[in-house]
C-alpha cells in the first residue's frame, strides 16, 4: 500500500508600510506546513475508521494553522500600529463620495 504524507500548507506575504518596525521573530514571507495523517488506500474494510482518523487529523491541522496564523498576523497588526488607519478612512471616504456623485447625477 503506497501511503503519501499529506500536509496543509499556508503561505503569506506581508507588505507593511515602510515605517513599520517589525520584531525579528516576524518574517514578511512565511510558509507553514501542518502534517495530516496519511489516508490509507480505500481497498480495506477499515474505510470508515480510516476516514474518521483522517478527518480528525485534518481538523486538528486546520485548528493549528488558524492559531499560528492568528498569532503571527496579530503581531504584524501590532507592529504596523496606526500606520494603516488613515489609509482605511481615505478608502471609505472615497466610496462615500462616489455614492453621493451618483445620487447627484440622477437628479
Amino acid at each position: 500500500m503506497d501511503v503519501q504524507s499529506r500536509e496543509l500548507t499556508v503561505t503569506y506575504k506581508i507588505v507593511p508600510p515602510p515605517s513599520t518596525v517589525a520584531p525579528s521573530s516576524l518574517s514578511q514571507e512565511t510558509t507553514h506546513r501542518f502534517p495530516i495523517i496519511p489516508l490509507p488506500g480505500l481497498e480495506s474494510k477499515e474505510d470508515d475508521d480510516s476516514l474518521k482518523k483522517y478527518y480528525t487529523s485534518l481538523r486538528a491541522s486546520i485548528a493549528e494553522a488558524r492559531t499560528k496564523l492568528g498569532e503571527e498576523l496579530t503581531a504584524w497588526r501590532d507592529a504596523v500600529g496606526n500606520a494603516e488607519l488613515g489609509k482605511e478612512k481615505s478608502v471609505k471616504a472615497e466610496a462615500d463620495d462616489e455614492g453621493e456623485e451618483e445620487e447627484n447625477t440622477e437628479e
